[in-house]
């Protein structure tokens, strides 16, 4: 842009104002993860409180905690009922830790111990940088384990949707790569009566996933666990394999070994249904880039389905 083009004092003005809520965003998320860290959802669910009693019954300081309660209900998290009362609104129930569909194990996670690399980017774009070890002490698959055979409620928005938008039925067996705590499985399972199912994951995953699914009277003898890595090798005879939220995790190159692993385990008309995000713009692939890696590796994007959470879609590919 050339000096004699830049723009008004007024139009700058107005883009500095988009800006600034990007700017701020962040006060928000940072006050609903403390909301849900100082479980003020289920202190609310007894009936409305006041700032003493809720100070009390949290430990923190009555003046800094009527800051907060008050900034979540002017978006609607929570309700000040009388000056300095709160209470709970249905968008607050999203914080209960005990209901399905609640996103509190998601967003202590995020907004926890995966918060502090996103105040250091410049650090990532480091062509030296050290990755997740720089800010855990851990390579990133190592500084997940903890988190990787839980269920959040995010993941439960996806089991729903990934259900309702997809048909399993034409398949006899489907291996789910990556494939966690086993929620999305089960979900997948209990909705086609006739499919059976296999866990692949990593060892320390499948250990507690197992016992998991072995509980459950509706997947008796439907659904096996097997340990391994999908760098390696994944289990053969299946016909189709899924993978949620795993390419996102690896750079160009490690994704094309895991999918020349899985393109090596399928069968000429196999699908391969990957769950991520579909990006138009900022740092996810986009649906070029899917069907290019996919097409190193003798698999054919057939379709693209949208998921309306976020970005998320079900890519399906095809074995060659």
């Amino acid at each position: 842009m050339s000096q004699s083009s830049l723009p008004s004092a007024e139009a700058t003005s107005q883009q500095s104002a988009r800006i600034l809520k990007y700017v701020t965003d962040h006060w928000i998320s940072c006050s609903v993860y403390m909301a849900a860290k100082l479980n003020i959802a289920e202190i609310l669910t007894a009936g409305p409180k006041d700032i003493t009693e809720l100070a009390s019954c949290t430990n923190t300081h009555t003046t800094f905690l009527y800051r907060l309660l008050r900034t979540l209900a002017r978006e609607g998290i929570f309700e000040e009922t009388t000056p300095g009362t709160f209470a709970m609104t249905e968008m607050a129930t999203a914080l209960l830790g005990n209901i399905t569909g609640s996103l509190k194990s998601f967003l202590l996670t995020e907004l926890g111990g995966f918060y502090s690399p996103w105040g250091d980017l410049y650090h990532s774009m480091q062509p030296d940088n050290d990755g997740p070890r720089h800010y855990y002490s851990a390579d990133q698959q190592d500084y997940y384990h903890p988190f990787m055979a839980t269920d959040t409620g995010y993941a439960h928005l996806t089991e729903t949707a990934v259900t309702e938008k997809y048909d399993f039925s034409p398949f006899n067996l489907l291996t789910h790569i990556g494939g966690g705590s086993g929620s999305l499985l089960t979900a997948i399972l209990k909705k086609t009566p006739a499919l059976s199912g296999v866990l692949f994951d990593e060892p320390y995953v499948v250990e507690t996933t197992a016992r998991r699914l072995a509980a459950s009277p509706e997947l008796k003898g439907r659904c096996t666990t097997i340990s391994g890595s999908f760098f390696r090798e994944v289990p053969t005879g299946s016909d189709a394999y899924l993978m949620k939220y795993i390419l996102h995790d690896w750079n160009n190159e490690d994704a094309s070994r895991i999918l020349h692993v899985c393109s090596k385990a399928m069968n000429s008309g196999n699908k391969l249904l990957i769950i991520d995000d579909v990006a138009t713009s900022g740092n996810e692939r986009t649906a070029d880039e899917f069907r290019q890696l996919l097409a190193e590796q003798d698999i054919h994007l057939n379709r693209i389905i949208p998921l309306a959470i976020g970005e998320a879609c079900i890519i399906e590919g095809e074995k060659n």
